[in-house]
Parts: C-alpha cells; structure tokens; sequence
C-alpha cells in the first residue's frame, strides 16, 4: 500500500519538475500557476492525518483565479482523495498576500477498519479557507493554508459522520 502511494508521489513530482524545467517563456505568457502543499486535517473517521494537496490557478485578472484542487490523504488506516473546482481572490498586501477560497467537488474515502473489513464511501465536498502567501520573488511564494472542508461521509461503524474537516497546510505558489 506505501509503495503505491510513494509511486504516485514520485510521479507527481516528476510531473511538476518536468513542467517548470520547461520552456520559461512559454510560461511567463501563460495565464496559469500551480501551488503544492503538504499538512495536517483534523476531526477525519481516522482522528488527524496526514495529507498532501495540489492546485492548479487560471488568473482572470491578476487578483482573480479559478482552478482545480486535489486533496490526497494516503495514511493510517483512512484514504481520503478530493477533488473540487475552487475559486479565489488574492489580496495583495505588499510582500504577503492573502487569498480566500472556495469551492465544490467530490470526496472518496476508503476506511480500513481490521485486516479482513474496509468501509469506503463517496460524497460532496465543500472546502473553503484563506491562505497566507508570502511572496519570495515574482514567481514563487511561500504559503501557508488554513482549510475547511464540509461534506457527508457516512462509515458503519463510526458514531457520528464525518461531516468536517479542519486542515493546516504549507506550500510553495508558482504564479504565471
């Protein structure tokens, strides 16, 4: 199972060094910018896990930006993958900026209860939260996200839903 999820990391990150390695020009003109981070969600079926997220930005305009998001959760006895489409305004504050967010999607989690019984179950997903940004140069920034995520999973052996989520998360920004 680690095994799996380390492939799929690596991949991920081929993918990314693949891209910003490429033709600089051709990406100074592209209205699109991508951001990483890795963290923390809390109140999740397994208690707090870890998690990995990555997003993808098309700026309108310089303050506006709509994009996908993935939410991957690979540890513990939980495997949680989200995907939404998110919304976000960023606020320019000299150095920092601060950029609240959004969104809609799904939400697939996988719960392994004991060697021989897993619980798995899909649903909406509803993140929202602001992130930090602290701009390094006109390119890159350091961030820090602070997320929400409201949705309705249901596991048979859990007193309560799964219904939400509180992560703290740290990345880099890649601006077009």
């Amino acid at each position: 199972m680690i095994d799996k999820w380390l492939k799929t990391l690596l991949a991920i990150i081929a993918l990314f060094i693949a891209f910003f390695l490429s033709n600089p020009q051709a990406r100074a003109e592209s209205p699109w910018g991508f951001g990483t981070d890795i963290g923390f969600l809390a109140d999740t079926a397994d208690d707090t896990v870890f998690t990995l997220s990555f997003q993808g930005d098309y700026y309108l305009d310089s303050n506006f930006s709509i994009g996908p998001q993935l939410l991957i959760t690979p540890g513990g006895d939980l495997t949680q993958v989200s995907l939404s489409g998110i919304s976000r305004y960023h606020i320019p504050l000299g150095s920092v900026s601060l950029i609240p967010f959004g969104g809609f999607g799904i939400v697939y989690a996988d719960l392994d209860l004991n060697r021989r019984d897993s619980d798995d179950d899909s649903s909406y997903i509803f993140p929202f939260g602001v992130t930090a940004s602290f701009n390094v140069n006109r390119t890159i920034s350091l961030a820090s996200t602070l997320i929400f995520t409201f949705q309705d999973l249901d596991f048979k052996d859990r007193r309560a839903s799964d219904n939400i989520n509180i992560g703290l998360l740290f990345g880099f920004r890649f601006h077009p």
